[in-house]
């Protein structure tokens, strides 16, 4: 019989003891004592550009229209001078596209024609503008909408027929921010003005408007 040195007999009969018995389980996370469960870390604020961001924003326009005369028929020289306080709606921002937000505008009209006579204006708009990138402070944007008044224009000038009046429009302009959620506002819009055939004769006739405003914008 071959005999092993006593040294050799012990490494091999602990690493036989390894092989047979069963490992041992690992260490499981204990509760602590009492029931009291660990504090947990809170989840992260969200940024915070995310509380000044919303839905509505508000504004007030002053706005000076001047008849083009383009067409035989506009002879009046109109010129009207118009508030235009404002309620908009953000219907959509856009992270990846040259459109930065698509907004729409509820837009009051208050005021009056100047020239040839004095003729309150007095009605509503709905106005669609899209927002571009911004540069630096100032974000340009487009519009187009239309609205309806009613005025006693039609008593002074030949090209208006009727009390009420339709306005579809369009035009661009640009918002410089003074502040992250307030901006002043340009614009220059085309404003068409008939009554739409309701009463004839419908000639009609267009105008240039600039406006000048305030605005409570969301960034």
């Amino acid at each position: 019989m071959i005999s092993l040195n006593p040294f050799v007999q012990l490494a091999a009969g602990i690493l036989l003891a390894a092989c047979i018995l069963p490992a041992p389980h690992p260490l499981q996370a204990q509760d602590p004592p009492g029931g009291i469960q660990p504090v947990r870390p809170l989840p992260s604020p969200p940024p915070a550009d995310t509380f000044n961001r919303g839905r509505w924003d508000y504004g007030a326009q002053l706005g000076y229209t001047l008849e083009d005369g383009l067409d035989q028929h506009e002879v009046s020289h109109i010129q009207m001078l118009i508030a235009q306080p404002q309620l908009g709606f953000i219907v959509r921002d856009f992270h990846h596209s040259p459109v930065r937000r698509w907004e729409i505008i509820d837009e009051g009209i208050l005021g009056a024609a100047v020239h040839p006579r004095a003729a309150y204006l007095l009605g509503d708009a709905v106005i669609f503008r899209l927002e571009g990138r911004e540069h630096g402070r100032c974000v340009p944007f487009l519009d187009a909408g239309a609205g309806a008044q009613r005025t006693p224009l039609s008593r002074h000038v030949p090209e208006v027929s009727g009390f009420t009046q339709f306005t579809p429009q369009a035009g661009f302009g640009f918002e410089y921010f003074v502040q992250p959620q307030r901006a002043l506002v340009v614009e220059w819009r085309t404003v068409h003005m008939s009554n739409a055939n309701t009463v004839p004769p419908n000639m009609g006739f267009n105008s240039s408007m600039i406006t000048i405003g305030f605005r409570w914008l969301r960034r």
